[in-house]
C-alpha cells in the first residue's frame, strides 16, 4: 500500500508542471506535521538531562547530576515559517492527531490556509528527530556515551515571495504577469538520515572552585534521501498563465531518492542508504562551584557526587560534517542559462529522468544531458554554533539562556535559524518544570513550557501552537521516556549522614 502511494505521488507531482513539480515538492514537505523540535529546550538544559544534554553541548555531560542515563525513546516536533498560515478560526491542534490529517478548507469563518503577502524573503525550517536506545555513563571526571538518532530536515532561505506565491497558487497570478523578476541568491534543502554516534566529555581541570571540561561527539552518517536546489540568481517574468520567460538561471540541482528515475518505483533497487558521511560536534564548559572540594576523588566511579554550581558556561559547534551521496543520485547545473517556456500547463512528465532532460533540453538547446555534471551530490549539516549560560539564584531554581547561530560551511548546505532563550526552571530528581521564553531568528517572543516526572517529560518551546490564540505558522513539541541513576548513589538509598565532603 505504502508502495502504491508513493508512486501515486510522484506520478502525480511529475505530471503537473504549472506548480514548478520538484520546488513544489520541497516546499509541501515543509508542512508535514510528522516533523520535530528545533532545541528540545527543557531536555537539554537540564542537569538531568544526561546524554540529551551532549545535543547542545558534548560537555555538559562530564557536568551532569547523574551517574548513568538510558534513554528508551525521545521524539519531537517542529515546524516554523513566515508565509503560510492558518487562520486561527480555522486551526485545531487535535486535527492533525489522527491518520489522516486534513487542512482546513477556504471559507468562513476564516479562510483556511492563506498565505502573507509583504515583498519579505520566505524563511521556513523544519526538522524531524527521533532519538532510540541511548546512554551515558560517568567515569568519574570523564562521561561515554552513545546515541542513535532519525533525522529529517527541510529548510527554505531567502526565497523570493514571488516564486513561493507562483509556486503555491500555479502560473494564474495575474498581478504577476508582465512583471520583471530579478531575484539573488536563494536555497531549498531537505535531508534525511540515520546517525549512530559517540559521546565523551572529561573534565580536565578540577581546581578549588573552578571546573572546566571538554566534550566531543563523532557521528556516522547514513543518509536516506536528500535534495539541495541552490540559486544564485534568478531573472524572469510571467508573460500570461501558461508562458514563462526566463531571462537567466544560475543554480545547482542535486538530489538523491530510493526511486528508480527511470520508472519512478518504489523503493529503488541497492543500498537502503544512498549516502554516507561523517560529522563532529565540539563543546567547552567552564563550571563555577559553590564550595571547594576538600577531598580526594573517591574510588568508586559511582561514588563521584555532583558539585552544586553557582553558573555553568559553555560554547560548542555543532553538526560540523557532510554526507556524500554516491548512489541513484544526480547533479544538475544551469550556468548562467536563458529559455522561453511556453504552454508550461502542457508538460508533463513520466519520471524524474523526464523532468531532468527536458529541461536540460530547454536551456540547453535541445541537449537533454547538458545540464548533468555527476552522478553524485553533497550536502551539509546544518552548522551552528551555540552560547549557554546556567545560574543558580536560589537552590534547586535556576535561569538559562541559550543562543544558537548558524554557521555557513559549504554552498550546498541545510540552513538553521538563529534563535535566542531565556529560560527559568525548578529542579529536582523527582519533578522538573521550565519555562522558556524563545526568540525564533531573533523575531517575535514564544513562550514555553516543559515538565518531566521522573523518566518521564513532555515540552514545547511554542505554547501557542498547541492553542488558537494566533494564526498558525509553526508547532512545536516534543517528549522523553529514559531512566537515570543519581550521581553519588551506589546503592538504591543514599546513608543518612553523609560525611564525604569532609577530608581526614
Amino acid at each position: 500500500m505504502t508502495k502504491a502511494i508513493l508512486n501515486s505521488n510522484f506520478r502525480n507531482l511529475l505530471g503537473n508542471s504549472t506548480k514548478f513539480s520538484i520546488l513544489v515538492f520541497l516546499f509541501v514537505a515543509l508542512f508535514n506535521l510528522s516533523v520535530s523540535s528545533q532545541e528540545k529546550i527543557g531536555l537539554i538544559t537540564s542537569n538531568f538531562g544526561g546524554i540529551h544534554s551532549s545535543q547542545i553541548n558534548p560537555a555538559l555531560t562530564a557536568n551532569s547530576k547523574v551517574f548513568f542515563d538510558f534513554n528508551l525513546l525521545s521524539t519531537d516536533i517542529f515546524l516554523e515559517n513566515n508565509f503560510l498560515f492558518i487562520h486561527k478560526e480555522d486551526y485545531r491542534f487535535g486535527d492533525f492527531l489522527s491518520f489522516t490529517p486534513q487542512f482546513p478548507d477556504y471559507g468562513e469563518p476564516g479562510s483556511g490556509v492563506d498565505y502573507t503577502i509583504n515583498q519579505e524573503p520566505v524563511d521556513a525550517y523544519q526538522q524531524t528527530e527521533i532519538m532510540g536506545p541511548s546512554l551515558s555513563y560517568s567515569l568519574g571526571r570523564q562521561s561515554v556515551g552513545i546515541f542513535t538518532n532519525i533525522r529529517q530536515i527541510a529548510s527554505v532561505n531567502d526565497l523570493p515571495q514571488d516564486i513561493a506565491i507562483l509556486m503555491y497558487e500555479g502560473l494564474e497570478v495575474d498581478t504577476l504577469y508582465g512583471v520583471e523578476q530579478k531575484h539573488g541568491a536563494f536555497d531549498i534543502s531537505t535531508l534525511g538520515w540515520w546517525e549512530l554516534g559517540g559521546n565523551y566529555a572529561y573534565t580536565f581541570i578540577k581546581q578549588r572552585k573552578n571546573v572546566f571540561s571538554f566534550g566531543v561527539n563523532i557521528k556516522a552518517l547514513f543518509g536516506y534521501a536528500g535534495l539541495s536546489a541552490n540559486a544564485r540568481s534568478v531573472d524572469y517574468s510571467l508573460v500570461i498563465e501558461d508562458s514563462l520567460s526566463i531571462a537567466n538561471l544560475d543554480a545547482d540541482v542535486g538530489f538523491s531518492a530510493p526511486i528508480d528515475f527511470e520508472t519512478n518505483d518504489y523503493p529503488a533497487s541497492g543500498a537502503t542508504f544512498k549516502g554516507k558521511g561523517l560529522s563532529a560536534d565540539f563543546g567547552f564548559t567552564y563550571v563555577r562551584k559553590k564550595e571547594m572540594q576538600l577531598r580526594a576523588d573517591p574510588e568508586k566511579f559511582c561514588e563521584y557526587e555532583h558539585d552544586d554550581y553557582i553558573f555553568k558556561l559553555g560554547v560548542s559547534m555543532l553538526d560540523l560534517g557532510k554526507i556524500t551521496f554516491n548512489e541513484n543520485a544526480q547533479q544538475n547545473t544551469y550556468d548562467n542559462v536563458s529559455a522561453d517556456l511556453g504552454r508550461v500547463d502542457t508538460l508533463g512528465f513520466g519520471s524524474v529522468n523526464d523532468l531532468t532532460k527536458t529541461f536540460s533540453a530547454y536551456f540547453y538547446n535541445g541537449d537533454s544531458t547538458a545540464s548533468f555534471v555527476a552522478n553524485s551530490f553533497q550536502l551539509g549539516l546544518p552548522t551552528r554554533l551555540s552560547v549557554q549560560v546556567d545560574y543558580q539564584y536560589y537552590p534547586k531554581w535556576y535561569l538559562n539562556t541559550t543562543i544558537v547561530l548558524p554557521v555557513k560551511m559549504a554552498e550546498n548546505q541545510l540552513r538553521r535559524p538563529s534563535q535566542a532563550i531565556l529560560s527559568l526552571r525548578y529542579e529536582t530528581s523527582k519533578v522538573e518544570v521550565n519555562m522558556p521564553l524563545s526568540f525564533y531568528n531573533f523575531g517575535k517572543p514564544r513562550l514555553g513550557l516543559f515538565v518531566r516526572f521522573y523518566y518521564f517529560s513532555i515540552g514545547t518551546d511554542n505554547l501557542s501552537g498547541l492553542f488558537s490564540f494566533n494564526d498558525f505558522t509553526g508547532l512545536d513539541l516534543y517528549f522523553s521516556a529514559k531512566f537515570f541513576l543519581d550521581k553519588g548513589r551506589c546503592a538504591v538509598y543514599k546513608p543518612s549522614s553523609d560525611c564525604r565532603h569532609l577530608a581526614f
